[in-house]
């Protein structure tokens, strides 16, 4: 059940008086309607109104300054939802007249001013009132399920066209029904990937995954749709596509500038807004649907590079990495070193050492990430064999997570499990468990990532995001916002916090995203946890 704030404009005090005495005894019997202000002229009222927005408006229609109907034909505009009901000593036709004019919901004669009138007013202002939030919240559901539809046949549709399954005029006929005019013009296709998308798949649910797949899909497309035309879609797991536009010819250096351009704003906003890090890789230019298959392999090679960076990049193919695929014997060589040189009792300093012996190898001469990726899962896959006897720590290969991780990160993550495992039963990692459990506490009120957590206790992210769940049962992610949630219910215990005052407190910047969490870990919004507080303290 809904609070309604209701506000009264009268040049009476006495009438003034004689309403707030009845909110007054209103308030023991039905809670629902709150007078919030008052004034006792039009002018003032309506500066007022528009600053309180109140549910129902309670007025005088004969008053200095400026009437209540004139009043209510201004705040109509700013106020559309507001209801209106208006109180007179006056039975003119010229006053009913304009009143219906002006949509109001009652004409209450005020001498003698009856309770029951006021009632009959005030429910049939919150049924209206119910009806149209009812109303608007199916139109938001509705708008919702459209975009998520259309974004889902996006998907669908870039990666039918992609693998070649659609013919060039049935791509053609749904751009038009999508209105994609922009093909015919020159083109090029880009990827934007995930940086941390191992990490993000632990720690958000499924649900909270789309929600916020779906947001970076607006920020993408509306970052492009800024700079000029196109579109972008989600396009796997860890993956949209998008496509950059432009009519006029450009040279090659304007093309790269706009790429650049374009890919920096969409890593900073993303970024920014939704705290994901993102890289993002462009093809070269195009025209036509025929070239959208061959535009995508295009940018889907040059992604290929972003195995060799740490996050947030933007790569052209201008700025190709060269690689010395030769170079694959002798690494293999290395890794086979690295393998004899580990003992069960490395210390973590030699370890490191051996680990940026390997990094730097590569460093000099990079390998294509298809040779690599089979040669670093066969080394973690040896470690564990090496280890599995007696070794209670044994993870088996499968569990690598690897698929959507950088090199560095990989070779951080084999760093990390091989220093558990060869000194498997010391309980070693609790102790960077228990430290970062009280950064956490110690910094609920900053706005903390995994990544700031994973840094402070010297493991990588990745590793940290496993090793934290498998030990507490509960991803860093949840952990961080139920004790959050948990200092916001101390806080609420305390005293009576505003919304935005809770959110500075625990570090949350979105509000609605804060009340979403507080009433998953309570069953009730801040404020109607807040009134049973009250309720309790009082008995």
């Amino acid at each position: 059940m809904r609070d309604y704030t209701c506000f009264i404009v009268d040049d009476e005090d006495l009438i003034i008086q004689r309403l707030e005495l009845f909110f007054n005894e209103l308030s023991h019997r039905d809670k629902r309607f709150v007078l919030v202000g008052k004034a006792n002229n039009g002018l003032n009222g309506i500066e007022e109104i528009l600053k309180l927005k109140p549910d129902i408006v309670i007025s005088d229609i004969v008053m200095p300054r400026m009437d209540g109907i004139s009043m209510i034909e201004q705040l109509k505009t700013e106020l559309p939802h507001t209801q209106y009901v208006l109180l007179t000593a006056y039975s003119s036709f010229e006053y009913a007249q304009r009143a219906i004019q002006a949509n109001v919901l009652e004409y209450i004669v005020k001498v003698p001013l009856r309770e029951a009138d006021l009632d009959r007013a005030l429910n049939k202002a919150a049924g209206i009132l119910n009806e149209l939030k009812k109303k608007e919240a199916e139109f938001q559901s509705l708008n919702v399920s459209v975009l998520e539809n259309k974004y889902r046949v996006r998907k669908q549709f870039f990666n039918e066209l992609i693998r070649g399954e659609i013919p060039s005029h049935r791509a053609s006929d749904f751009a038009n029904r999508m209105q994609f005019h922009f093909f015919q013009a020159s083109y090029c296709c880009f990827i934007v990937e995930m940086n941390t998308y191992g990490s993000f798949r632990n720690e958000y649910s499924a649900a909270d995954q789309n929600i916020l797949k779906y947001a970076m899909t607006n920020i993408i497309e509306e970052t492009v749709m800024n700079g000029g035309s196109g579109v972008a879609a989600d396009l796997s797991d860890h993956r949209f596509i998008g496509f950059l536009s432009w009519e006029n010819n450009r040279s090659d250096m304007e093309t790269e500038y706009a790429c650049q351009s374009l890919g920096g704003q969409i890593v900073s906003y993303l970024h920014q807004y939704l705290n994901q890090r993102v890289s993002v890789a462009f093809g070269g230019p195009h025209r036509g649907w025929e070239s959208i298959k061959q535009a995508y392999t295009e940018a889907n090679h040059v992604s290929d590079d972003f195995y060799y960076h740490t996050e947030k990049v933007v790569k052209t193919p201008m700025h190709r990495f060269q690689y010395h695929n030769d170079k694959k014997a002798d690494f293999q060589q290395k890794l086979t070193e690295f393998l004899m040189y580990v003992k069960r009792k490395i210390s973590k300093e030699d370890l490191e050492k051996a680990l940026a012996d390997l990094n730097q190898f590569v460093t000099d001469h990079k390998i294509h990430k298809s040779i690599m990726v089979p040669m670093i899962r066969d080394l973690y896959r040896d470690i564990t064999v090496k280890f599995k006897s007696g070794n209670k720590l044994y993870t088996e290969a499968a569990e690598f997570p690897m698929e959507f991780m950088a090199f560095q990160e990989q070779l951080a993550y084999i760093g990390d499990f091989t220093f558990e495992y060869v000194h498997a039963g010391q309980l070693l990692h609790r102790a960077e468990i228990m430290s970062a459990m009280h950064f956490i506490e110690n910094n609920l009120k900053q706005r903390l990532t995994l990544e700031a957590i994973a840094e402070e206790v010297n493991l990588a992210p990745s590793y940290f995001s496993s090793l934290f769940k498998k030990t507490m049962n509960e991803g860093v992610i949840s952990y961080i916002n139920r004790k959050k949630i948990q200092l916001a219910l101390e806080l609420l215990n305390a005293r009576d916090y505003s919304l935005l005052e809770l959110c500075e407190e625990v570090g949350i910047v979105n509000e609605g995203y804060f009340c979403k969490l507080f009433k998953e870990h309570t069953g009730d919004t801040p404020k109607q946890y807040r009134i049973k507080m009250t309720r309790y303290e009082s008995k």
